[in-house]
């Protein structure tokens, strides 16, 4: 099995940091933080959940469970919502289920890049809240043979944060993550025995739950 060339999910992690460059440019034009609050949280947990349903074999395809990253900026927009930026970042496997006997097929670096808000509830020393948001799910298996896959997806989570002190505060969260692929979709061409097949999945829903803790910097 090969490796994934690194530059082929490169673009996508660029994203996020474009973003935020894009949007202090604009919304911070004076002096960083006049009249605006933008909090920059790097995260790290654990992904569950999320497998395919080959639509022409009928075998089950589990991806599974393990540690995730990513980063969420929020720039406040009044005292009780901000706008947000979701990226996530989940290096896994998926193996078959039935017939393949749950053997690992193939590794798979999932993507998630999504904006959205988050609404915070009152609070003095805790601040719980909901957040959500829109965008892309990115999917880069590793293996000869297997594309990148882009797709529509949404997430609904909710956590509190806790204000560590004026600049540094603890993000606790859980987010449910759902990638809509269409219908008679092909995802991924998978090598089995010297014989290539495609997993063709329709109408399909993939769906994760992160359990993820994270430092937020108030800026």
């Amino acid at each position: 099995m090969k490796p994934v060339p690194a530059c082929r999910a490169l673009p996508f992690r660029l994203l996020p940091i474009a973003a935020a460059v894009l949007l202090s440019s604009v919304l911070l034009p004076g002096e960083a933080g006049a009249g605006w609050g933008l909090e920059v949280t790097p995260y790290a947990g654990y992904a569950i959940g999320g497998s395919f349903e080959d639509n022409t074999t009928g075998a089950d395809l589990d991806v599974r469970e393990g540690g995730t990253y990513g980063l969420i900026l929020d720039l406040s927009n009044s005292p009780e919502t901000q706008y947000e930026l979701f990226y996530g970042f989940q290096r896994t496997k998926v193996a078959g289920g039935g017939t393949f006997g749950g053997d690992p097929l193939f590794d798979l670096d999932i993507h998630y890049l999504h904006l959205g808000g988050t609404y915070l509830f009152p609070g003095e020393k805790v601040r719980p809240y909901i957040a959500g948001g829109l965008g892309a799910t990115h999917f880069v298996p590793g293996g000869s043979g297997l594309n990148p896959k882009t797709y529509f997806s949404l997430s609904l989570g909710g956590g509190a944060k806790l204000p560590l002190s004026r600049h540094i505060g603890l993000r606790l969260e859980g987010r449910g993550l759902l990638t809509i692929l269409p219908d008679t979709t092909d995802i991924f061409c998978v090598s089995s025995g010297g014989a290539a097949c495609n997993v063709r999945v329709q109408g399909d829903v993939l769906g994760q739950l992160l359990l993820m803790a994270g430092i937020t910097f108030s800026l």
